[in-house]
């Protein structure tokens, strides 16, 4: 696994704010914007969207198609859950053993 802290190009800070822009029919896009000296840091675009916290109903606002049954949907959800624990945790875990936390 390879993990990186994104660093402003412009100054160098590593704290960002997330600008979340949804639009109808269009991948939602995340702008990571520099908290220090304001200045776009980069910009993705998620097909799905996994708000740890913000429970089930969150996650299916922004599935795209439609799945067969609600237990189909549990269960894609709570795979989704585990799925983004483990990967959150292993990515802090190499963050530490590289020194970068």
């Amino acid at each position: 696994m390879e993990v990186h802290r994104q660093k402003c190009q412009n100054c160098e800070s590593l704290e960002h704010n997330n600008l979340i822009v949804r639009q109808p029919g269009k991948p939602q896009t995340i702008l990571v914007r520099c908290a220090k000296c304001q200045d776009l840091v980069a910009a993705y675009q998620l097909d799905t969207y996994y708000h740890h916290g913000k429970g089930f109903e969150s996650w299916l606002a922004n599935l795209k198609a439609h799945r067969e049954s609600g237990r189909d949907l549990m269960k894609e959800f709570q795979e989704t859950q585990q799925r983004n624990l483990k990967l959150y945790k292993d990515v802090l875990e190499t963050l530490h053993s590289e020194g970068k936390d």
